[in-house]
Formats: structure tokens, C-alpha cells, sequence
């Protein structure tokens, strides 16, 4: 369908008249007219608030495409998605390697706290406590 039979049909579905569709879009109800007959066409600010007045995207207005529906996906359930979770990442192996992580860890931040209290001996033993 053209754009000016589609505005004609966009038009009556919604009960407008002319004069009323141009009071809408701040024109004369002559460029309704014109619009319709196909003498010219709107400009893009026209056609934007169009589409907003018939809640239609601007593809469908000008080149009279139908809309394609969404995807529907379902989201699925919060407790299906522990089971996965807990299915895929809290395996056995994946505890086994919290627990060398987080002994390893410890490990190094006992030697650092053991370097640390060896550098305060030392520098204790050289210049005295600090005043």
C-alpha cells in the first residue's frame, strides 16, 4: 500500500477528519489532502509524529512493512537457575581448587606477615624503638 492510501486507512481507523489530523500535526487540512491524494508528501518531523499518533513505527508508515513480533523467550525459573549454577560451577573440582586458592593465599600472607615482623626486628635491633 502507498503512503497515501495508508494515511487515508491510518486516518479513518482512528476517527479522524481531516481538519482534525491537521490540527494534530500543526498543518492546513489542504496538506492532509495533498498528503492523501499524493501530490506531496510530509516532511520527517510530519512523519515522526504520525507514527507516534498512530503508534506505528515509520517503517510501517512509509514502506508499509508489518511489524515482526519479538522473539518470545522464556526466562527461565530462579530455581533453575541455581540448579545450573550449582550443576556447572560448584563442582567438586571447582571446590577442590577454592580450597588450594585460599590455602595458597594464606600461605603467602603469613610470609609477608613474617617478613614484615623480621623487618621491624631488625630495624629495631639497628636504631632502637621509634620515638
Amino acid at each position: 500500500m502507498e503512503f497515501n492510501n495508508k494515511l487515508y486507512e491510518l486516518r479513518k481507523q482512528k476517527g479522524f477528519s481531516q481538519e482534525e489530523l491537521a490540527n494534530r500535526l500543526n498543518v492546513s487540512r489542504q496538506t492532509v489532502s495533498k498528503w492523501e491524494v499524493g501530490d506531496s508528501t510530509p516532511d520527517m518531523e510530519k512523519l515522526v509524529a504520525m507514527s507516534d499518533l498512530f503508534g506505528i513505527s515509520l517503517d510501517e508508515l512509509v514502506l508499509d512493512k508489518s511489524p515482526e513480533p519479538a522473539p518470545v523467550e522464556q526466562a527461565p525459573a530462579k530455581s533453575e537457575l541455581y540448579s545450573d549454577i550449582k550443576k556447572h560451577v560448584l563442582t567438586d573440582d571447582n571446590k577442590k581448587k577454592v580450597r588450594k586458592g585460599t590455602k595458597i593465599a594464606l600461605i603467602v600472607f603469613g610470609i609477608i606477615l613474617a617478613i614484615d615482623a623480621i623487618s621491624f626486628v631488625v630495624y629495631v635491633a639497628v636504631n632502637g624503638l621509634p620515638k
